[in-house]
C-alpha cells in the first residue's frame, strides 16, 4: 500500500489514509456511538477496538518503529496503544469499469426522481405573488416589501461558529411581486459577496462564479409534467461582472426564432440547445444592499409575459455560489436535484417539473 497517513477526528476517533489519499481503517469510534474511555484501571494488552477517545481529544501521534510496529498516543491519556492487521493491507487490483450515456441518463432520471418523492411527500411548493399597484424601490434594501410578503426559502443550513470565526450559517430567501408592467425580485441572504463572478463566458455565468436565479414557464396552460422544455419556459441569470450587472435570458424553445442560430451547451455525453440566449442587461435593474440583500426588476414585455390575477404558473428561484471564477454550488426553492456544478448541459438545462408554483393575488383594493 506504502505510506500511511492519519487524520484526527473531532469526536473521538481518527482516520487512516494511502498517501494517494484512499480511505484504509478508522481508529476507535465517535463519541455519540460508543461508550468513553473511562476505564478504572490500567490493564497491559486490553482490547480498545470499542472505545471513543471523546470529543476534541488533540494531539495523537501515530508512529512506526523500526521493526515495522505501529503504535498510537492516544492524546488525552498519554496511553501507548498497538495498531493490529495494518501489515494485511494490499491494493485492490485494478479492474475496468464501463459508463455509457444511457448509464449517465439514468443517473440524472434518479435525481429527478428522487426529488420528485420528496415533493410528493412534502406538498409542492407554493409562492403567493401579488401584482400590487406600486412596486418597490429597487436599492437593494427590502423595507419597502410589505410585511405579508412571501418568502421562498432556498438555503437554510449551518449554525453560527464559536469563538472568533466569522462564520454565519446560510440564510437564503426569495420573494416576488409583480407592478406597472414589471418583475419585481428580491434575495435576501447572509453573502454579501455572492455576486462575484468573472463572467469570461458571456453566455454562461452560470459556470463562473455567483448569481440570482430565475426560472419560469409563461405559459400557464403548459403541462406541469413535461419533461422537456416549450415555447414560455425560461430562465434569467443576473450577477455582477467588472462592477456592472450582467442578466443573461435563456428561452428554450422560440417559434418566432425563424432562422436564428441555436445555442448549445455541450459535455462529452450530451447536448442542451436554447433556441434563444440574449444579454438583457440593459433592461434589467439590479440593487444590491451590501449586507447580502439584492433587488432585481425585469420589464415583463421582455420575459414575453402577460400574468393574470387568479392564475398559476411553475417557477423556481436560487442561488448560484462561487468563488469568483467558478461556480460551486446551486440551491433553489423547489429543485433540490441540482447538486451537479461539473457538467455544462446539467447547469444550463430547464426541468420545469421540479418547480414550484406562483399563485398571482391582486393587491385588495
Amino acid at each position: 500500500v506504502g505510506p500511511v497517513f492519519g487524520i484526527n477526528g473531532n469526536m473521538g476517533n481518527m482516520y487512516l489514509l494511502s498517501a494517494d489519499g484512499l480511505f484504509v481503517a478508522t481508529l476507535f469510534h465517535d463519541i455519540r456511538v460508543r461508550p468513553n474511555w473511562g476505564m478504572p484501571t490500567a490493564e497491559r494488552g486490553m482490547e480498545v477496538d470499542d472505545l471513543s477517545l471523546h470529543d476534541e481529544n488533540f494531539f495523537p501521534s501515530l508512529t512506526q518503529t523500526p521493526d515495522g510496529e505501529v503504535y498510537v498516543v492516544d492524546g488525552a491519556r498519554v496511553s501507548l496503544v498497538h495498531v493490529d492487521g495494518l501489515n494485511s493491507l494490499h491494493r485492490i487490483p485494478p479492474a475496468p469499469l464501463t459508463v455509457t450515456t444511457s448509464d449517465l441518463d439514468r443517473a440524472r432520471a434518479w435525481f429527478n426522481e428522487a426529488d420528485a418523492r420528496r415533493q410528493a411527500q412534502e406538498g409542492s411548493d407554493t409562492l403567493e405573488v401579488v401584482i400590487r399597484k406600486s412596486g418597490p424601490r429597487i436599492d437593494g434594501k427590502l423595507d419597502d416589501w410589505p410585511p405579508t410578503t412571501q418568502w421562498a426559502t432556498i438555503d437554510r443550513r449551518g449554525t453560527a461558529a464559536n469563538f472568533n470565526s466569522n462564520s454565519r450559517p446560510y440564510n437564503a430567501a426569495a420573494a416576488a411581486t409583480i407592478s406597472n408592467g414589471q418583475l419585481y425580485l428580491a434575495w435576501r441572504t447572509t453573502e454579501k459577496d455572492l455576486l462575484n463572478n468573472s463572467g469570461d463566458t458571456p453566455n454562461a455565468p452560470f459556470k463562473t462564479g455567483g448569481c440570482l436565479d430565475l426560472m419560469l414557464a409563461t405559459d400557464p396552460r403548459a403541462k406541469a409534467g413535461r419533461s422537456e422544455s416549450v415555447p414560455g419556459d425560461l430562465r434569467l441569470l443576473v450577477t455582477v461582472v467588472d462592477k456592472k450587472p450582467r442578466a443573461v435570458l435563456y428561452r428554450a424553445r422560440v417559434p418566432e426564432a425563424g432562422g436564428a442560430t441555436p445555442v448549445r451547451f455541450s459535455s462529452p455525453w450530451r447536448t442542451v440547445t436554447f433556441d434563444a440566449v440574449d444579454d438583457v442587461s440593459d433592461a434589467v435593474l439590479l440593487a444590491a444592499g451590501g449586507d447580502g440583500n439584492f433587488e432585481v426588476s425585469v420589464p415583463l414585455a421582455r420575459l414575453g409575459w402577460q400574468p393574470k390575477a387568479g392564475q398559476s404558473y411553475r417557477a423556481d428561484l436560487g442561488v448560484l455560489r462561487g468563488d469568483g471564477h467558478q461556480t460551486t454550488q446551486r440551491v433553489y426553492w423547489s429543485n433540490k436535484a441540482t447538486a451537479i456544478t461539473a457538467d455544462v448541459p446539467s447547469e444550463a438545462e430547464l426541468t420545469p417539473r421540479m418547480w414550484g408554483v406562483w399563485q398571482l393575488t391582486r393587491q385588495p383594493e
